[in-house]
């Protein structure tokens, strides 16, 4: 007998009414459950594929979902209400009625309720999966109470061995195993599913092997930079290097970041992964990012030729240039040897006592800093004209996905056929990238000793890890590096330190209190 869940209003003006069961098979049947409740509520919450209230704070939907399971095993069993049943969703003994849940609905159920495309997505792939095995098996549905460690433990085997259309990893397997396990803790939590022994409990999944993904250090990004690239390499490079100085920004943000995202000296942008606003200072080194994109490289070029500063040791105004000429004639190119007549003077190795270099010295670094503060300015002013709602990179990157994304906002969720997009950019980014990794391990003589501690493996997480990798080497504190990073808990970050890299967050205090003492 069909059955469906309904809602009866005396008046169609009431905004509550009384829910009811009733069937159309061999004529109309009907009978109240005497559950009140609220219209609205009724439609907000109620799924019609389950026949249930989906869970929500707004009243106890536990409680209902419990009367309306009994209330239709007694409507469709012609059982009378003072009869007392007993319905569990484990396998019962014989004499007992019972009622079967399927996992594939719960499965679905809990799809569709998830916020975010990238969510949903990743869950729907596990219940493909699963679905083929079902179909590899002959079965048309999975119920709660065939569920057990037996099951899974064949279907891990299937997932490694079947290519449908491909076989996975034990990194593959694992990952589908966590959102299995949540659909069955869901269950267990909501009373839709209740369980005496772990259906999980002899599962053994065995530890993914991590890709290894090295930081790069200070002279292996300047190395990089210092490459001659084509103009589709060279853009791939200036995102990364973009990546690098944005705090290690995420590639799932580097591709949406918007000229209206930068405010004064500050690029303001909500991230993707975790709905956290993150505020970055902009320096020079990002803004020379943006000259090249915005083709106002040459402004700065002229700042360096023209602009000039009246240093009072020699009577003259000079130029950055014209310093660098004058530095070089006075400062030995040499390393500097401690106890010689040479001293180290601000990166500088200068003959002791002579003030006209360090002078010298000092009023290429004053003007350097203004010439920089200059330019800082003057692109403040050209990103201001921008249209704002313009990408920084994805345009240039690639014009026909920038169409998918033009009415896309930072915090908005992306639609399924974005994500899509948004996975073929990432796998696009990632492929030059490896390019560039070519590229620059090809540089490196084949006879070089101990080669492959020079070697570089570029991905687009790669930029984010390297920036960790510098502050740490620099021994920046890890509180201010997780505070970089936005990261809620040090603890999180303590945690990323220490399964990504080989120097240890504690290291970090240990070695500057030993080299100070």
């Amino acid at each position: 007998m069909a059955t469906k869940i309904v809602l009866n209003k005396k008046k169609a003006s009431d905004d509550f009414g009384i829910i009811g069961i009733q069937s159309f098979n061999n004529g109309k049947k009907k009978k109240s459950l005497g559950i009140r409740m609220k219209f609205q509520h009724f439609k907000d919450h109620f799924n019609e594929d389950f026949q249930l209230f989906k869970p929500t704070s707004d009243f106890d939907y536990q409680t209902i979902n419990t009367k309306i399971n009994e209330g239709i095993y007694r409507f469709e069993n012609n059982i009378p209400d003072k009869v007392k049943v007993e319905l569990k969703t484990k396998p019962q003994q014989e004499e007992t009625h019972s009622i079967r849940f399927s996992y594939m609905d719960y499965f679905k159920l809990r799809i569709s309720l998830k916020k975010t495309e990238s969510h949903k997505y990743a869950m729907l792939n596990v219940y493909r999966k699963l679905g083929k095995y079902l179909k590899y098996l002959n079965k048309e549905d999975l119920f709660f109470d065939e569920i057990n460690s037996d099951f899974w433990e064949r279907f891990k085997l299937y997932c490694l061995t079947v290519p449908d259309p491909r076989k996975l990893k034990e990194g593959g397997v694992k990952n589908y195993f966590v959102t299995l396990k949540s659909i069955i803790n869901d269950a267990h939590k909501t009373g839709h599913y209740v369980y005496t022994i772990n259906p999980f409990a002899n599962l053994k999944l065995d530890k993914a092997k991590r890709n290894e993904k090295s930081p790069l250090n200070i002279n292996q990004v300047k190395a990089l930079l210092e490459l001659d690239l084509e103009n589709k390499y060279s853009l791939t490079r200036q995102m990364f290097y973009f990546q690098i100085l944005a705090n290690g920004m995420r590639c799932s943000d580097l591709m949406f970041i918007r000229y209206e995202d930068f405010k004064h000296d500050r690029l303001i942008y909500e991230m993707m992964k975790t709905g956290s606003t993150l505020k970055i200072k902009v320096g020079i080194k990002i803004m020379m990012l943006l000259a090249e994109q915005l083709g106002e490289i040459e402004v700065y070029n002229k700042y360096i030729n023209e602009v000039t500063i009246y240093d009072k040791s020699i009577g003259a105004s000079l130029t950055i240039e014209e310093f660098n000429s004058r530095i070089s004639e006075r400062c030995p190119q040499t390393a500097f040897i401690e106890g010689g007549d040479k001293e180290s003077y601000k990166g500088y190795v200068v003959k002791k006592g002579d003030h006209v270099a360090m002078n010298l010295i000092d009023f290429r670094i004053e003007l350097a800093t203004g010439i920089n503060n200059l330019f800082v300015d003057y692109m403040k002013q050209v990103i201001a004209k921008q249209n704002p709602n313009d990408f920084v990179f994805l345009n240039a990157f690639s014009k026909k996905a920038a169409i998918y994304f033009k009415d896309y906002k930072k915090g908005d969720l992306l639609t399924f056929d974005q994500l899509q997009k948004y996975k073929a950019l990432r796998n696009l980014y990632n492929n030059r990238l490896g390019v560039l990794n070519e590229i620059y391990n090809s540089q490196i003589p084949l006879n070089t000793k101990d080669r492959d501690n020079y070697l570089i493996h570029l991905s687009s997480h790669v930029a984010r890890n390297t920036f960790v990798n510098i502050l740490l080497n620099e021994k920046v504190d890890v509180y201010i590096i997780s505070k970089s990073l936005a990261h809620t808990e040090v603890k999180t970050t303590d945690n990323y330190i220490n399964t990504r890299f080989k120097v240890k967050a504690v290291d970090t205090g240990t070695d500057v209190i030993q080299s100070v003492i």
